[in-house]
């Protein structure tokens, strides 16, 4: 696996580039509609392709992986904690070094349905959507280092 020094801020040009839904206010979080694995596809003009996937499990844990051109960069995992519209998410294993006030991030959920989920940023303050993957497309994520650097 290739080291990519931009990693954070590619991160950070995708949740920029990722569209602005509208949003509902006040809509109660269905816990159950969370669950499953989730896509951002997006075209970055210097770096090419980049697919992050994650897949949020009922049994409150979390795992993930950032392709960049189809090769694998980062691969992470944990385990969440939903209370309200808070989704805070406890980095327990990453492929990359992860500093300590990285390991914990809380997001606030804006809506999910069968086939979306929109989520303002905690650590960025972004407004992000992702696609379900459906069935066939689920087994996307590696599993992540059993060490958190």
């Amino acid at each position: 696996m290739k080291q990519y020094r931009s990693v954070p801020r590619l991160l950070l040009l995708i949740e920029l580039w990722l569209p602005w839904p509208a949003l509902a206010a006040g809509a109660a979080i269905e816990i159950v509609k969370l669950f499953g694995t989730w896509q951002a596809l997006e075209s970055h003009p210097e770096k090419g392709q980049v697919e992050t996937l994650f897949t949020i499990r009922d049994d409150r844990t979390f795992s993930g992986s950032m392709s960049v051109n189809s090769e694998i960069v980062w691969t992470w995992g944990g385990d969440w904690t939903l209370a309200g519209n808070r989704l805070t998410w406890h980095y327990t294993r990453s492929s990359m070094t992860l500093h300590e006030n990285h390991r914990t991030e809380t997001d606030e959920i804006l809506s999910v349905s069968d086939d979306t989920l929109t989520y303002r940023s905690g650590s960025r303050g972004s407004v992000s959507t992702l696609q379900r993957l459906p069935p066939e497309r689920r087994q996307h994520t590696l599993p992540p280092p059993d060490n958190a650097r």
